[in-house]
């Protein structure tokens, strides 16, 4: 395959996906930027999903008694979420793996519309998904930066 721009006469994927029509790529296009901008909304709410779970999981030992929680640190097992809570997180993955899976396929068509489409969702998306709270990073003072 060859870089190309190709508008019309195109095929993506598969042969259902054949563009015969200048909007037909341009609504590709378009549909390509916003499966993109969805996958980051995924992977936002895959990282909510996580803190949910973690949130729960330190509210029960709080809640705990005491000599619960002082078997629990001689433990000291890193916690480990339900096969049902483990279910939903590999639902997201699935989610996730399997639609970055399908734009890596369409960009394989070495086509630039599609590949700047799928780029310029991604930066779009982590824009407006990616800026939540870092894990493990720690508190700045907002006199900082």
């Amino acid at each position: 395959m060859l870089w190309n721009w190709d508008t019309v006469d195109a095929c993506f994927i598969s042969e259902q996906w054949h563009i015969h029509t200048i909007r037909q790529y341009a609504g590709s296009l378009i549909a390509l930027f916003f499966i993109v901008v969805m996958l980051e909304g995924v992977r936002r709410l895959a990282r909510i999903y996580d803190r949910y779970i973690l949130r729960r999981y330190q509210s029960r030992l709080a809640n705990s008694s005491l000599a619960n929680m002082a078997q629990s640190v001689r433990n000291n097992q890193p916690f480990k979420p339900s096969l049902f809570q483990h279910f939903i997180r590999s639902l997201f993955y699935f989610c996730q793996f399997s639609t970055a899976y399908l734009l890596m396929l369409a960009t394989m068509t070495h086509n630039g519309g599609v590949i700047f489409s799928v780029f310029g969702g991604a930066l779009f998306g982590f824009l407006i998904f990616g800026r939540d709270t870092v894990p493990g990073a720690a508190v700045i003072e907002s006199s900082d930066y």
